[in-house]
C-alpha cells in the first residue's frame, strides 16, 4: 500500500486511462465494431470451439499482460515500462492492420495516435524518473538529512545546502549522504551538523580500502594456489578413494594415499602452491610447501 501513496498523480492518472483505453479497445471495440466483425464473426461464432479457445486465449494473455504492467508500475520496476511499450507497439499493429484491410481507416487512425502517445509518455525523463531506485535519507539518531537549494546574494549563483532536521522542515527534500562530507556533532548544542572529510580522514578510508583490497587478494591467491588431496570424493564422479583438486578443478583420482600425494606434489611444483592432505577422519592433518 505504501507505494501506490508514494506514486505521483501523473503516473495514477496515466495508468488509469491506460487501463480504460485498452479494455475498451480489445473488448468493446475489436468485438463489436473492429476486426473481430469486419471478418464476419459475431458473439455466436464463440459456441465454435475452436474460436471460442483462440478468443480465450486471446483475453488471458491481454488480461495477464495488463496485470503486469499495473504490478511494475506499483512497485516501481522498470521493466514493466519497457513492457507497456513492448505492449503499446503490439496494439498499435492491430490499428494499422485495420487501416490497411480498410476498416474504419479514421477511428484506427486515432487508436494509433492514442498508442503513439502512449509510447512517448513511456519515454519521458518524468517516467524513467519514478523507476529509478528509491535512495534511503541519511540518519543520525533522531535526525535526518535535508537539502535544499539557496540563491547567493551576492554571486548569481544557487547552491545546494544541507542540515539536519529531527521533523519535517518547511522547505527541503530528504537526502542521502553527499561524497566528500561527514557528521559532525556541536559540543555545545549536540545537535549534528555536515563537514566536509579532511585529508588525513581521507587517507585513513583510502588505506582501509587498500588493505581491504590487497585481504582479499590474499584470500583469493590461498584458495586457488592449493592443491588438495581429498579422501572419499562426491559419490558417482570418482574412480578411487582419493582425488588430487585444486579449489575449484579435479585433476585426477587415486586407490591410494600414496599415489595421489605423488600426483599432488608435481602439480604443485609446477604451480608453486601448498599441498594439503586430507585423512579418513575429514580433517587435514598435513601441509607442506613443494620446493622447485
Amino acid at each position: 500500500m505504501s507505494k501506490i501513496k508514494e506514486m505521483p498523480p501523473g503516473i495514477s492518472l496515466f495508468l488509469i486511462l491506460f487501463l480504460i483505453f485498452e479494455l475498451y479497445y480489445f473488448f468493446v471495440d475489436y468485438l463489436f465494431t473492429g476486426l473481430y466483425p469486419f471478418y464476419g464473426y459475431v458473439i455466436d461464432s464463440l459456441e465454435n470451439i475452436p474460436y471460442l479457445l483462440i478468443t480465450l486465449f486471446l483475453y488471458i494473455v491481454i488480461i495477464f499482460a495488463l496485470y503486469m504492467i499495473v504490478k511494475g508500475f506499483i512497485f516501481r520496476q522498470d521493466w514493466a515500462r519497457k513492457f507497456a511499450i513492448v505492449f503499446s507497439i503490439w496494439g498499435s499493429l492491430w490499428s494499422i492492420w485495420a487501416m490497411i484491410i480498410g476498416n474504419r481507416i479514421f477511428v484506427n487512425l486515432l487508436f494509433f495516435a492514442i498508442y503513439m502517445l502512449i509510447i512517448i509518455y513511456l519515454t519521458t525523463t518524468y517516467v524513467k524518473n519514478y523507476f529509478k531506485p528509491i535512495v534511503e535519507p541519511f540518519t543520525y539518531g533522531p535526525y535526518t538529512l535535508y537539502t535544499r537549494k539557496v540563491k547567493l546574494k551576492n554571486a548569481d549563483r544557487i547552491i545546494d545546502i544541507y542540515f539536519f532536521s529531527s521533523h519535517k522542515p518547511k522547505s527541503g527534500e530528504p537526502c542521502p549522504m553527499p561524497d566528500g562530507y561527514e557528521v559532525g556533532v556541536n559540543p555545545r548544542t549536540k545537535l549534528p551538523y555536515l563537514k566536509k572529510k579532511d585529508k588525513k580522514s581521507k587517507k585513513k578510508e583510502e588505506k582501509k580500502d587498500k588493505k581491504t583490497g590487497s585481504e582479499k587478494e590474499t584470500i583469493a591467491k590461498k584458495k586457488t594456489n592449493v592443491i588438495y588431496v581429498v579422501n572419499k570424493p562426491q559419490p558417482g564422479q570418482v574412480k578411487g578413494d582419493w582425488a588430487v583438486r585444486s579449489h575449484g578443478k579435479i585433476f585426477s583420482h587415486h586407490r591410494t594415499q600414496e599415489n595421489a600425494i605423488k600426483q599432488a606434489r608435481k602439480i604443485a611444483k609446477k604451480r608453486d602452491a601448498t599441498v594439503l592432505v586430507q585423512g579418513t577422519n575429514g580433517k587435514f592433518r598435513e601441509s607442506f610447501k613443494t620446493k622447485k
